[in-house]
């Protein structure tokens, strides 16, 4: 499979720590210390028109994006791919919206639910409907979006540390590919590609609820009184025990297969939890800054967004030339019932033109 070609999109303007302490009472330094993350970006539904406001607006937009690098025409799509933790509503699935808005019609369309590995399961499925679907070229999206995270008083006072912190470090965004089955092309052909779940017996250290028209249950809150149940929640001593342990055993087995020493692969692309996880990760790893990929800072954790968004990076690099070589590696860990994914890709250049 080759990935012909990747977008990026991230809505509206970033927001600072700064606004965010305005916004809603955090206090700056302390978003500074937690999280790393310096900037993000969020879905607003007053932004301007042509500014997304919703997971199916920026899905829409990053499809578009990807088609229009590719130079292919639409109706030459086999399959569109959705994978998101954050759909619009449960139904209509929301790629099928979003197949609608990209005037896609009569051709298979999923819709995977998933979080952090979502983007490389969607290539895994892309993968294996060219393979033996006997389909040719498809694309696939990973977008989210965590305005129902938000609190809907517009305050975070109320809330518990943990779930401030889990609140502070997502963002907004979408990302896509256009990928192919033929390798003999300019892109990156993927040369290995894996996911699958570790999570056996061990509890989900991320869990994010869904509620009906109730709305959430009462719960008793940590002072004793009555409160509404968190709409999510993460376990962070399990994630900053467990996460960099299997981003060194994905890592591990790309290495194995491809016989790439790992100190000479000019492009990591490392587990996106937020900035100061992820440098911890870098560093367990030993992967040096200019090889690592790395963008949650900047963009806040947008979930099944970030691989394509780290790709898309990776890509600027090589066809700058401000990144030498065009090997990648790619890590994915989910904590929500620990799921592993890994890819190792390498860049074919076009033999005439510019670099898609």
């Amino acid at each position: 499979m080759r990935l012909v070609s990747l977008s990026e999109v991230l809505p509206g303007d970033p927001v600072t720590n700064q606004e965010m302490a305005d916004r809603f009472g955090l206090h700056e330094q302390w978003l500074d210390a937690m999280t790393g993350n310096r900037t993000r970006y969020f879905c607003r539904p007053d932004s301007p028109p042509g500014v997304p406001r919703s997971t199916g607006d920026l899905a829409t937009a990053a499809g578009e994006q990807a088609l229009l690098r590719s130079g292919l025409d639409p109706a030459s799509l086999d399959f569109i791919i959705l994978t998101t933790a954050s759909p619009d509503q449960l139904m209509p699935a929301t790629v099928n919206l979003v197949a609608d808005r990209l005037g896609l019609d009569d051709l298979p369309a999923f819709q995977l639910t998933s979080g952090c590995a979502g983007a490389l399961q969607g290539l895994y499925t892309a993968r294996a409907l060219l393979t033996g679907g006997g389909l040719r070229r498809g694309l696939v999206i990973g977008a989210d979006t965590c305005r129902n995270l938000w609190p809907p008083d517009g305050t975070v006072a109320h809330l518990r540390p943990v779930e401030m912190v889990n609140f502070a470090l997502f963002g907004d965004g979408a990302g896509a590919a256009v990928v192919e089955a033929d390798d003999d092309g300019p892109g990156l052909v993927v040369e290995h590609l894996f996911t699958r779940t570790v999570g056996k017996g061990r509890p989900p250290a991320q869990i994010v609820r869904w509620y009906g028209a109730q709305g959430a249950p009462m719960v008793t809150g940590s002072r004793g009184e009555p409160v509404r149940e968190a709409m999510s929640e993460e376990d962070y001593k399990a994630i900053e025990q467990h996460v960099p342990e299997a981003a060194r055993a994905i890592l591990d087995e790309l290495v194995a297969v491809t016989g790439w020493p790992a100190a000479e692969v000019e492009h990591i692309l490392i587990p996106q939890l937020n900035g100061v996880m992820t440098e911890k990760i870098r560093k367990y790893l030993g992967v040096r800054t200019d090889q690592a990929v790395c963008c949650v800072a900047d963009t806040g954790n947008n979930g099944n967004a970030l691989p394509f968004i780290q790709l898309n990076r990776a890509m600027r690099r090589i066809a700058t030339g401000t990144g030498v070589g065009g090997r990648l590696l790619v890590t994915t860990v989910e904590s929500s019932k620990w799921v592993l994914s890994g890819m190792a890709l390498h860049h074919r250049p076009e033999e005439a033109g510019v670099v898609r």
